[in-house]
């Protein structure tokens, strides 16, 4: 990658502390684009002042800028989504006016802040990616069906405003391609955009990486040792709607079978902003632990026997379940928690529909720590074969160039 690589880079919002999914994501591509020797102007909504010499520490020879949000009830009250409207575009015009870009594409690092991507793209006629993390619209429609009274009300509004823009998206002269994190999502969109899209899987820290590497030259391939214990790990938002669904679906309908097979196992809940009254109720649950705003996951993940991701809704790739795969921690998912790529249950990682047959399949991994084992080796050697920093960097380049 030549140092004379240029991109302009709209991110969806602050990502330090990269302690989600999303986050995790966001950063680990900021990085990696680094690494290849492309400098990058990144651009950051926030409600907040950032610390600006923190970000452009995170992301070595790229000039970091604040973008104001607009999170004012204003922002509610106009035909475009919420998420656009509160990103709105006169505080970039400005940001770019004061320092003019050098660059040969913008990329926006997320659907929510493409309409500051199009307008980059029409300002300065550079190529435009956008890449999509989920088809937000579902996101919301969820929410709707699953809630009651005026913030429901409030998701449907933004479903309905979501399913325009995505329209517009999906045939915006101002876009180049979108790159889908998902597999399913791509396939969704490809038969509705005219924009070319395709499928680029999840970027992860690099960190993430080095330590499978590491692991295999200690250790040798999926002969590794063991884990001991009986430990499950759910890493996750715990003030998402989603997350809490997946938390009680596991606890009500999976955990106590768990438990009367496996007496001694524990199960530790990890995430930030618990949601309130989640504390207590979890304090209710033989076992279970509450872990937040931890610095880090990587810890509570290499320590456990097994990783669950018992998701019932939602849409795009569950950070959390490759996070897990890429220290070698076996997973448990459900389909809605393992699609969005193309690695194979049963080998990569074990997928369970119901309550009966998730807690047989995590029991048995409790049971079976060989084959724990050989499910963790498996799914740490999908995540270094699939998502080589490198590899996904050369396919933004070529889908931003395809002549070239």
């Amino acid at each position: 990658m030549s140092d004379s690589t240029r991109w302009i880079v709209v991110v969806e919002e602050p990502f330090l502390p990269a302690d989600a999914g999303g986050r995790v994501e966001t950063l680990s591509f900021l990085t990696a684009a680094a690494a290849a020797g492309i400098r990058m102007q990144v651009l950051v909504p926030a409600r907040d002042d950032i610390d600006i010499a923190a970000y452009e520490e995170a992301i070595p020879g790229s000039a970091v800028t604040r973008l104001r949000r607009d999170d004012s009830p204003r922002a509610h009250l106009t035909p475009k989504p919420f998420m656009h409207a509160s990103r709105p575009v006169g505080p970039l015009r400005r940001a770019l006016e004061a320092t003019p870009p050098r660059a040969d594409a913008v990329i926006s690092y997320s659907c929510r802040s493409s309409h500051l991507g199009e307008e980059i793209a029409r300002i300065w006629k550079l190529p435009h990616l956008v890449r999509a993390h989920n088809v937000d619209s579902e996101f919301f429609r969820v929410l709707a069906r699953s809630g009651s009274g005026p913030r429901a009300l409030a998701y449907e509004v933004e479903y309905h405003k979501l399913r325009l823009a995505e329209l517009s998206l999906h045939h915006s002269p101002l876009v180049t391609c979108i790159a889908d994190i998902s597999l399913e999502d791509h396939q969704w969109r490809r038969a509705r955009a005219s924009v070319p899209t395709f499928h680029l899987p999840p970027f992860l820290p690099v960190g993430a990486l080095r330590a499978g590497v590491d692991a295999d030259a200690a250790t040798g391939p999926a002969s590794a040792a063991p884990r001991d214990g009986q430990r499950l790990v759910f890493v996750g938002s715990l003030d998402t709607p989603t997350n809490i669904e997946a938390l009680r679906w596991f606890l009500g309908g999976c955990w106590p079978s768990v438990r009367v097979r496996h007496p001694e196992a524990t199960f530790q809940v990890v995430g930030r902003r618990p949601e309130d009254g989640l504390a207590a109720w979890l304090a209710g649950f033989d076992g279970v632990e509450l872990h937040t705003d931890v610095p880090s996951v990587v810890g509570y993940l290499t320590a456990a026997t097994l990783s669950v991701n018992p998701m019932r809704s939602g849409s795009g790739v569950n950070i959390k379940a490759i996070e897990a795969m890429a220290t070698g921690t076996p997973v448990v998912s459900t389909p809605t928690g393992s699609r969005g790529l193309g690695w194979t249950p049963g080998t990569d990682l074990l997928v369970a529909e119901e309550p009966a047959a998730f807690a047989a399949a995590v029991s048995d991994l409790l049971a079976r720590p060989a084959r724990a084992a050989e499910i963790g080796a498996a799914g740490r050697a999908y995540v270094l074969r699939e998502l080589d920093h490198g590899t996904l960097i050369r396919t933004i380049e070529e889908h931003l160039n395809p002549a070239v």
